[in-house]
């Protein structure tokens, strides 16, 4: 190998924004997993430290320890980041969308800090939200270090979002999921890849360097009694669609409560804080009367309905919970986690969801049991599929919660059930209302953010607008060893040909110059590889006819001739074009909260 050749194929390397993609996705994914790991013993350490309080000063302490996280967790968040405050998923969203994937560096340390001591002195909230936002800030600030462009650094974001949550609760393509069907809100259109990939690595990294962690729940492994059964599971999916809603409601009408209290931002989750332990305390009477018993494992004890409340469904899915305390556990943690988040403090409601579809399903599978013994061999399995059908209407992320909660119990038998209950819970809850627990944030304060493919939406977008005026193009007299050189200079597979007036010719391709290059040598000249078969287009064509033709003839270039005469080239697309065209199109969609048909206001172009 000459040594031209080596230093074509290394500029081809480092060229290859795959490559480049992917690695800094493993390094995205490896930060988040060290972050995530961190973040998890800084809440047990935390939690073994607050929960010590109570057993010093009494009964009172309950209340006097969240209100002690609260007040140094608002503190921290309203001044060094505001942005911050609240469950995390929404400001991602909107960092996702509306800021091109950009966030504040000091956001990760600010929300890691903050969700740390909160959760850690016993509030009500999971840990989903801050460590999304954790790992989402690393992967922005990866980016605007190395100065990326608004998709890989979206790109980067959820990468670091995905695996901070797979690494968090060991479940790595949950993780991928949930980037990509709550965040991004699409599968298409991302580059899925270096996202699995920063996942895999961040459970990885975490498990070796702080131990492999067992799963988040210990449950049986439930089978069907019989297909009888799925009936009732499609009964509790509908059920808990409504329910879901409920659960919505109750926690921003507590929003609004507190966002109407005439205080300070740094008083408001305090007096959330007062009420939690009030109901902590009467949550612990009633523990102490009923025989309740939760399941705790590395986690220091706290009352039921404060916390992650983990060891509550662990006792669930054991049935060692009767189902009075399953319902009454269940309408508790709504409140519990209301008081805590919706009064701003900094923590996710994804364990708490998780803990109330657990009340409420086990309550529902007693009942199933005790009406059809027969058909209901298993009412803890209830439990488990409860969990996933509440998120699932809560959140509208139907495949993140299946997948999940498979891998967070280490259960794949209940795959048909989940399926079942989670899709008629998801679609009774979209029809009740459109906004998820996230979105419905954002829509609060007229930002609307809708997430689907439209392709038809690219109807709106029209060839002269995405164009490139300027293209780069070769001549038919140029030797194909300088030809080349211009295409790996502009990292182009394709270019135009022309004339000296400009007049178009034909297209050349670089893997056909390339082989003849090693072949013959450079000397031979662009007009020996012309394609005369290509794509031509006039400015007023859509760009979705530019994409159903790319697709059909099997090409990603095309070239735009002037409307009167089809030699005069005015410009080029390429593939990339059209994608960024439907990127515009779905960024203004979102900012206006609607369905694109024929017109789009004031599109950003």
């Amino acid at each position: 190998m000459t040594n031209t050749q080596a230093s074509e194929i290394k500029q081809r390397m480092l060229s290859n924004d795959a490559l480049v993609l992917y690695t800094l996705g493993a390094l995205t994914g490896i930060v988040s997993g060290i972050g995530a790991g961190v973040f998890k013993h800084a809440i047990i350490a935390l939690s073994s430290l607050f929960s010590s309080i109570p057993s010093v000063i009494g009964i009172l302490g309950w209340i006097l320890v969240p209100v002690i996280g609260a007040l140094v967790s608002a503190f921290i968040v309203e001044r060094y980041a505001p942005e911050a405050e609240g469950h995390g998923i929404p400001n991602i969203m909107m960092s996702y969308v509306m800021d091109k994937g950009k966030m504040r560096p000091r956001v990760p340390i600010v929300k890691a800090v903050s969700s740390a001591i909160l959760i850690g002195s016993g509030g009500s909230c999971g840990s989903e939200g801050p460590i999304a936002q954790i790992g989402s800030g690393t992967g922005s600030t990866l980016a605007k270090y190395l100065k990326l462009g608004t998709e890989k650094t979206r790109t980067l974001m959820i990468c670091g979002m995905a695996s901070g949550i797979a690494a968090i609760f060991n479940a790595p393509l949950g993780g991928a999921m949930f980037g990509l069907e709550v965040v991004a809100g699409e599968i298409m259109g991302i580059s899925i890849i270096p996202i699995i990939l920063s996942t895999v690595l961040a459970v990885a990294v975490s498990n070796v360097i702080f131990g492999a962690g067992a799963a988040p729940f210990v449950a049986p492994q439930f089978t069907l009694t019989s297909e009888i059964e799925l009936i009732f599971y499609l009964i509790m999916g509908l059920i808990f669609g409504v329910l879901s809603k409920g659960w919505v409601s109750i926690f921003y009408k507590f929003e609004d409560f507190f966002e109407d209290l005439d205080v300070t931002k740094y008083v408001k989750p305090a007096i959330g804080a007062v009420l939690l332990g009030i109901l902590g305390i009467i949550a612990l009477w009633y523990e102490l009367n009923s025989g309740y018993h939760g399941i705790f494992h590395e986690e220091p004890y706290t009352p039921a309905v404060m916390g992650t409340g983990y060891s509550f469904v662990n006792a669930a899915l054991l049935r060692q919970v009767t189902w009075v305390s399953l319902l009454v556990f269940g309408v508790m943690k709504m409140l519990s986690t209301s008081f805590s988040v919706g009064s701003g403090g900094s923590g996710g409601v994804f364990a708490p969801t998780l803990f109330i579809g657990a009340g409420l399903g086990g309550a529902l599978g007693e009942f199933f049991a005790f009406i059809a013994p027969d058909a209901v061999g298993a009412p803890m399995a209830f439990v488990l599929v409860g969990m996933a059908a509440l998120f699932a209407g809560a959140a509208h992320a139907p495949i993140t919660c299946i997948i999940m909660i498979v891998e967070m119990s280490g259960d794949y038998g209940m795959m048909l059930p989940l399926m079942i209950a989670v899709s008629s819970s998801y679609l009774v809850s979209h029809s009740i209302m459109k906004d998820s627990i996230y979105t419905l944030k954002l829509s609060r304060k007229n930002v609307k953010l809708q997430t689907a493919v439209y392709v038809d939406a690219l109807k709106a977008v029209m060839v002269g607008m995405m164009m490139n005026p300027n293209p780069e193009a070769l001549s038919a007299d140029m030797p194909i060893e300088v030809a080349l050189g211009e295409m790996t200079r502009s990292r182009a597979e394709v270019l135009p040909v022309v004339d000296d007036d400009w007049q178009l010719l034909g297209i050349a391709y670089a893997d056909d110059m390339q082989e003849a290059y090693y072949k013959w040598g450079g000397e031979l000249q662009v007009r020996f590889f012309i394609e005369k078969e290509f794509l031509r287009l006039q400015p007023d064509i859509t760009m979705d006819w530019v994409l159903q033709n790319m697709i059909l003839h099997g090409q990603g270039f095309a070239v735009v001739t002037h409307p009167n005469d089809p030699d005069s080239m005015i410009g080029t697309v390429s593939r990339e074009d059209v994608l960024r065209s439907y990127h515009i199109v779905m960024t203004t969609l979102k900012e206006h909260g609607e369905v694109i048909e024929d017109d789009i206001p004031g599109l950003p172009i």
